[in-house]
Formats: C-alpha cells, sequence, structure tokens
C-alpha cells in the first residue's frame, strides 16, 4: 500500500515530504513514528489522515495549533 508522510511545522506547513510503500497500515504507522523528531508527523493514505504523530514543539506548546 502507499503512504504519504508529511513533516509539518507548528503552522502545518509541509517541511517535508516522503512515500511510504508499507505492506499495511500498521508498518506505516511505525515507520511514521520513528520520523518523528522536532515537528510532527501526519501519515496519509491517499486524502484520508491516518495518524499524526507530535512532534517536540508541539508538546511545548500544544494551544498553538492555528
Amino acid at each position: 500500500m502507499r503512504y504519504r508522510v508529511f513533516v509539518v511545522d507548528s503552522r502545518r506547513r509541509v517541511i517535508c515530504a516522503a512515500k511510504l510503500d508499507c505492506i499495511d497500515e500498521q508498518t506505516a504507522r511505525c515507520r511514521a513514528e520513528q520520523m518523528c523528531g522536532e515537528h510532527d508527523v501526519e501519515l496519509w493514505e491517499g486524502d484520508r489522515l491516518v495518524a499524526v504523530f507530535r512532534g517536540v514543539t508541539s508538546n511545548e506548546n500544544p494551544g498553538d495549533r492555528s
């Protein structure tokens, strides 16, 4: 299955994007979560948002999601 991963800043602007080819959603979730660091990581399958993994920046500023 084909997934896309987006690393986004605090204003949800895309910093970087990658394609993931994974056998199933659980594998895609694990791989996307491993990419999480300073910024949030969004995992998408087509136009469906699968998961958001919160980065360090989000944890420091939980109310700053405009």
